[in-house]
């Protein structure tokens, strides 16, 4: 019983250390700080956007669109006015949807194409300028389209002409 007592008078004779308030106030709002920080950053650093008020959509037909994904850039003379958000099967043809700058107008029988950048570089879409004055609406589809020139069916297309030239000769 003695040792009970004299445990209680030691936990009464050590006080508890106060809690400061403000201390972890500021570490806590510190840390919600950073957080946010960093949240912002990776959003930013990801491309994505809450709101699209400075860009539309709109819808271009391809045969063929072997390479192309999303995020591709779309040029004009150059000049990035936009990008690839989506590529979708509609049979027998690829839709791919163009985010462009509401600055930028696309008429109906401007010419969309598919083009590597380099000799085996990514593949972005290209859009020549046609002389028509209707413009196509968000949401429009641009029907003018010039598929990938694959360079591998244009070897095997030789290497299978070149074998058929061999054989003609063997048979004479």
């Amino acid at each position: 019983m003695d040792q009970s007592k004299s445990n209680k008078a030691t936990e009464d004779a050590i006080p508890m250390p106060k809690r400061g308030f403000t201390l972890e106030f500021f570490v806590g709002l510190f840390a919600l700080v950073g957080c946010l920080a960093v949240g912002y950053q990776a959003v930013g650093l990801g491309g994505f956007t809450l709101t699209n008020s400075d860009t539309y959509e709109i819808l271009a037909e391809f045969d063929n669109i072997s390479g192309l994904k999303a995020g591709a850039p779309v040029e004009i003379a150059g000049v990035p006015v936009g990008e690839v958000v989506g590529v979708q099967l509609k049979d027998p043809e690829a839709l791919v949807s163009l985010r462009l700058n509401k600055t930028i107008e696309i008429f109906d029988d401007d010419i969309a194409s598919i083009r590597t950048q380099g000799i085996i570089g990514d593949r972005y879409v290209k859009i020549s300028r046609g002389a028509s004055d209707t413009v196509i609406q968000p949401g429009g589809i641009i029907i003018e389209t010039e598929s990938v020139v694959d360079i591998e069916d244009i070897i095997g297309k030789i290497v299978h002409s070149l074998g058929a030239d061999d054989e003609s000769e063997d048979d004479v």
